[in-house]
């Protein structure tokens, strides 16, 4: 797994640093910590500093005998590319730092795709919505552009509850995965939330379906429930439980009814109302 993680010099950023090292912990991931300015002059000595200080505080969640993750000198930065640097460790596992100058949203995707990444995390205030220094739209986009899962966490805590909202299109392996992952980081209850089509055939493939799903997490000793509700009814369910549970909507595919159901606006509805995190699947 290849996780990029979107940071810059604000509190919400220095936040989710303490469950990328625990993500990583689990699952032993690349790690590409990107960070975003506007000057292509070259990079910003407060980003600089924010980034090699978050990188040595993932490094110090694991013992030395443990550590996946090469040293390397900070003054090691090369020029890829006009407004592009990085800085990264071979060890046994990969651990890159990146700065790149314009858009935060367009070279986080950018990057992600360039990179192959599996996982976007990213932070944002819950001050006012879901906001990144000052902008409101910054996890929307990357959350709806991604080629990959985007994590969006506004604040951390543990919650009780991941409610994972499921339709007809395909479940990846890896997304199966990242939810078991998350479970596991918050110790807590899956739901798994079926919406179904008044199709013929499309309900018994969805709770086909939720019946392998309950098995995969409970062999994994995650505490697992299945539910279905109507396609109709799903918005509201969805915002209801959004004020405390992390929603995770897997809306990878053309065929993805979550996909259509869930619009931008909607999307967007959820950032600024969901008090801990939503988890976009692919």
């Amino acid at each position: 797994m290849k996780i990029l993680v979107a940071l810059d010099t604000k509190e919400y950023s220095k936040k989710i640093v303490r469950d990328v090292a625990r993500l990583a912990e689990n699952t032993l991931a690349d790690i590409v910590f990107l960070g975003v300015q506007e000057s292509a002059k070259e990079p910003e000595k407060a980003l600089v500093k924010a980034l090699l200080r978050y990188q040595q505080d993932v490094y110090s969640y694991f013992s030395p005998d443990e550590l996946p993750y090469a040293d390397f000198s900070p003054n090691q930065w090369q020029e890829k590319a006009q407004g592009d640097w990085s800085i990264s460790s071979a060890g046994m596992k990969d651990f890159t730092l990146k700065i790149r100058s314009g858009s935060v949203a367009k070279q986080t995707i950018s990057v992600a795709k360039e990179m192959e990444c599996n996982l976007i995390i990213i932070g944002c205030s819950s001050k006012c919505g879901c906001e990144w220094d000052g902008e409101m739209n910054v996890p929307l986009r990357i959350a709806e552009d991604a080629p990959c899962s985007v994590l969006v966490v506004k604040d951390v805590k543990n919650t009780n509850d991941i409610i994972s909202i499921l339709d007809q299109s395909a479940v990846s392996q890896d997304s199966l995965e990242m939810v078991n992952q998350l479970a596991t980081l918050h110790d807590a209850g899956l739901k798994i939330v079926g919406v179904t089509e008044k199709k013929e055939g499309k309900k018994d493939q969805i709770e086909k379906r939720m019946v392998e799903l309950l098995k995969y997490y409970n062999d994994r000793k995650i505490n697992t429930w299945v539910k279905v509700v109507d396609s109709a009814d799903v918005k509201d369910y969805v915002t209801n439980s959004s004020r405390e549970a992390i929603i995770a909507l897997w809306m990878g595919g053309k065929q993805s009814l979550i996909q259509r159901l869930f619009t931008q606006s909607m999307v967007d509805k959820l950032l600024e109302t969901t008090k801990s995190s939503l988890f976009i699947l692919r």
